[in-house]
């Protein structure tokens, strides 16, 4: 009877995630520019915690943004028209600046398939607004998933790098 009782008690406890008690990063926006004219948006922000290496199991992480009101980053959720960039730090000499490579995509409706979004296409989204709406998100195998406070890009520096292109 003790070893039902044992197994009941790990099999609840297997399915739950540990809250990370980890600092939630403050992200301040630094700047923007396209990658030579590849439709991927270095966004360049500084943090208040060090976001690499949070975790050591993560099994995924970057910066996570809203071309719309839609806010829920959870990873259930599936924002209709939002960026994605991996992270990393910029250098050494400035401990805290990182840059997240993004790519802009729009899903289509009902057929599961993405549409990448740049130039004239991203174009008429920024221009509905005065910033998109990123936070840096890592899930990991052991803790609740992680996010950032939100960090709101300027639309007017993304159309700058556009028209740059």
């Amino acid at each position: 009877m003790h070893k039902f009782f044992l197994f009941l008690a790990i099999l609840m406890s297997a399915s739950c995630s540990l809250n990370h008690g980890r600092p939630v990063a403050t992200l301040e926006y630094s700047s923007v520019n396209e990658l030579r004219n590849t439709g991927i948006y270095q966004v360049f922000f500084n943090s208040d915690v060090e976001l690499i290496g949070l975790f050591k199991s993560r099994i995924g992480e970057g910066l996570v943004c809203s071309l719309e009101d839609d806010l829920d980053f959870s990873e259930a959720h599936h924002i209709k028209r939002s960026g994605f960039g991996l992270v990393e730090k910029v250098s050494e000499s400035a401990p805290l600046l990182y840059r997240a490579n993004v790519i802009f995509s729009e899903s289509e409706s009902g057929k599961g398939g993405e549409n990448y979004l740049e130039g004239e296409a991203l174009i008429p989204l920024l221009k509905k607004r005065d910033f998109i709406s990123c936070v840096y998100r890592v899930h990991t195998t052991t803790y609740n998933t992680y996010f950032s406070q939100v960090m709101h890009v300027p639309t007017a520096e993304l159309l700058k790098a556009i028209a740059h292109q």
